[in-house]
């Protein structure tokens, strides 16, 4: 029960303050080696009493200039352009409960080890939330030209040092620059790594002439890319539910100017919160036969009244051509989950990406983002009369990653070795 000791007081049962950051500094140390997905990106602090959504800046690149000066003539200063683009910030956590017996019997620590327990399931957490958003970009790659949906992946469809070649020359054309190390970097999943370091051109972490520079999780390079191995990365599978034991969303509505989905559903704040930056296929349906378009929702709300149905804003419009049929009359369209490949095999994701292509809210610093909380036996009050009961939780009090520039990172979609 020492852990539960006040310093200060030794009239009041709580966690002395020296305690509480020594665990809120072993979470936050256990968990940012892990986050492979938010290891690259663009950090915004998170201040108090700041609303709920997180601004990043896109500035425009300056266009080259190709009309000389005139003598004694000072040209006209340039503008900088910027957008700006929101992030919704969500609170994230979990909790284990931790009896009085024990605490009292038990030899060992018991908060230390569940505190690192607890790390390991924070650090799983966030870095899907990253993982899900870099994962929700418009660029996507196959592995053949004539395969243009997930849906068409065969479990032939590998991973190839072609469609590395491929996705560099993306990132190239759109002027996308590589990290300070010269390298444009990509998450891998562990599936993936068997296919793609059998081949010649790759070059593995032990022939580094530097070795005391690999990076946790650095695997090698192969063509201008530097591949980070992430058991966590993206696969798609076969779905079942939207979300919960939610199947499909009924669209009622397409404005294409604005990027706006209206939804027959009453969906709730919290649907809508479950709902903001998902990926999720728009199906729209005539006679038997539907067309499939993979989308991102970057805002949900939720159902007022008839007046004021609930509405997903996209992130990006999939074109006139995709969408014109959208919640036409004769025509059935509904939002479901994203699906595997051909006959529901899995689909992995591996992501290639260039310096600022994405941001996530800061994690230390500043607003002390994370937490660790540790409640003693007694602190529930009337719920726990016999002091029976305590717990060790982690908290983030908020969180979001987004694309900054979607040009500055594809998605290759492909099958795995069995």
């Amino acid at each position: 029960m020492a852990v539960f000791d006040n310093l200060n007081k030794t009239t009041s049962a709580g966690v002395a303050t020296a305690v509480a950051e020594y665990y809120d500094r072993a979470l936050l140390k256990n968990v940012m080696p892990e986050l492979v997905h938010c290891r690259d990106l663009q950090k915004r602090p998170l201040p108090p009493h700041n609303g709920r959504r997180v601004q990043f800046r896109r500035f425009t690149p300056f266009g080259a200039v190709t009309t000389p000066l005139t003598e004694g003539v000072t040209p006209a200063g340039q503008e900088l352009t910027q957008t700006a683009l929101y992030a919704t910030v969500k609170p994230y956590g979990a909790h284990v409960e931790i009896t009085d017996e024990m605490n009292f019997f038990l030899l060992d620590n018991i908060h230390r080890e569940t505190v690192k327990l607890l790390s390991d399931q924070a650090a799983l957490s966030l870095d899907s939330i990253a993982r899900d958003a870099l994962c929700a970009g418009m660029n996507v790659q196959f592995p053949k030209d004539t395969i243009t949906a997930r849906s068409q992946i065969t479990a032939e469809d590998k991973l190839t040092y072609d469609m590395i070649k491929k996705a560099v020359r993306f990132l190239k054309k759109n002027n996308c620059k590589p990290f300070p190390d010269g390298f444009y970097h990509a998450v891998i999943s562990v599936d993936a790594v068997h296919d793609l370091t059998g081949d010649a051109m790759w070059t593995d972490v032990s022939k580094y002439q530097d070795k005391q520079k690999t990076e946790k999780y650095e695997l090698g390079t192969i063509y201008k890319v530097k591949f980070f191995e992430s058991p966590n990365a993206k696969v798609f599978r076969a779905q079942t539910y939207l979300y919960g034991q939610k199947q499909s969303l009924a669209v009622s509505a397409w404005d294409a100017a604005s990027r706006l989905l209206t939804v027959s559903d009453a969906l709730t704040e919290d649907d809508c919160r479950k709902l903001i930056g998902m990926l999720v296929d728009v199906s729209c349906a005539q006679s038997g036969s539907a067309g499939v378009q993979t989308v991102c929702i970057e805002d949900a709300r939720p159902y007022v009244d008839d007046k004021h149905p609930a509405t997903l804003l996209l992130r990006w419009n999939p074109g006139e051509t995709a969408t014109e049929n959208w919640g036409a009359d004769g025509y059935t369209t509904t939002i479901v989950p994203t699906g595997g490949g051909t006959g529901g095999i899995d689909v992995h994701a591996t992501l290639i990406y260039g310096e600022n292509a994405a941001g996530a809210v800061e994690l230390g610093g500043y607003g002390r983002n994370v937490e660790t909380i540790i409640m003693p036996p007694g602190s529930g009050g009337a719920s726990d009369p016999l002091k029976q009961r305590g717990t060790v939780a982690w908290k983030v009090k908020g969180f979001a990653a987004t694309i900054l520039q979607d040009s500055w990172i594809i998605r290759l979609e492909h099958a795995v070795s069995a």
